[in-house]
């Protein structure tokens, strides 16, 4: 098991967790203590996802789990863009880094499943 610190994808939750703090604390008072703290929140549930991940033997479940709390953040990122939290680019790049995650999350589940079908 590789330290979970040097996982690529903790790496990038981990960055995604940083960019939803700073988020969070410029936001404007109405927004800063819901929906500004429920996107944080989010954001750190989806790093203890990746932890819980690495330290089981069946990984698929809390990587299922991460997909769905994605999902969830970017619900709450459109929900900011609407509300005029963050601006366009703010949201793009939230966007885009989400999807990557997406993507690296899939690709886990992936070779979770190849490993599963191979091992007895």
């Amino acid at each position: 098991m590789a330290r979970t610190r040097h996982l690529p994808l903790y790496v990038a939750i981990y960055a995604f967790c940083r960019e939803t703090y700073r988020l969070k604390v410029k936001l404007p008072k109405a927004l800063k203590y819901d929906l500004g703290q429920e996107t944080f929140q989010s954001a750190i549930k989806m790093l203890k996802c990746v932890v819980v991940a690495n330290a089981s033997k069946e990984k698929t479940p809390p990587l299922g789990r991460l997909l769905i709390e994605i999902d969830v953040q970017w619900a709450l990122l459109r929900l900011l863009f609407d509300l005029r939290g963050i601006s366009e680019g703010e949201f793009r790049v939230l966007s885009e880094r989400l999807d990557e995650i997406g993507k690296q999350t899939q690709g886990w589940i992936s070779w979770d499943r190849k490993a599963a079908k191979k091992s007895p």
